[in-house]
């Protein structure tokens, strides 16, 4: 039975409107706290539960059971917290890692609390967590 509520439910929630005229839509995002060298476990378990979320399949085998529910699926967004300007690097490479170990591509960033905060969460804050990696962007282009 599907139920991301159950596997995501403690996770704060982003929601915005992006697009225009008759191609608007809402996108959401899950938000997770991570305390670089202490979080990691916790971090990697979020990760493995949208890994799970994404891969479900639905009632009658076609398609994902999420596509129910949203139209595009939810970002994770990993905030690391205590970190530094200069050690964001070594946490976002930690988290790349963790995230890596999941076979699924779930949409996923980290970015310092600082940063969406002081710019806004759509600037070019955020680093792409998985196999993309690359550039920052903002949080609706993970």
């Amino acid at each position: 039975m599907y139920r991301p509520a159950a596997h995501l439910a403690h996770l704060a929630h982003l929601a915005c409107t992006a697009g225009t005229g008759d191609d608007r839509h809402r996108l959401r995002a899950f938000v997770e706290r991570h305390r670089p060298g202490i979080g990691d476990e916790q971090t990697a378990a979020q990760l493995a539960a949208c890994a799970r979320v994404w891969e479900q399949a639905g009632e009658d085998g076609a398609g994902r059971a999420w596509e129910r529910r949203w139209r595009s699926f939810p970002r994770l967004l990993v905030v690391p917290v205590g970190t530094t300007a200069s050690a964001v690097r070594g946490a976002v490479a930690d988290l790349r890692l963790t995230a890596e170990e999941n076979p699924a591509t779930v949409p996923a960033g980290a970015a310092r609390i600082e940063d969406p905060v002081q710019r806004g969460p759509s600037a070019p804050s955020w680093h792409p967590l998985g196999a993309r990696g690359g550039r920052t962007c903002g949080w609706t282009e993970l």
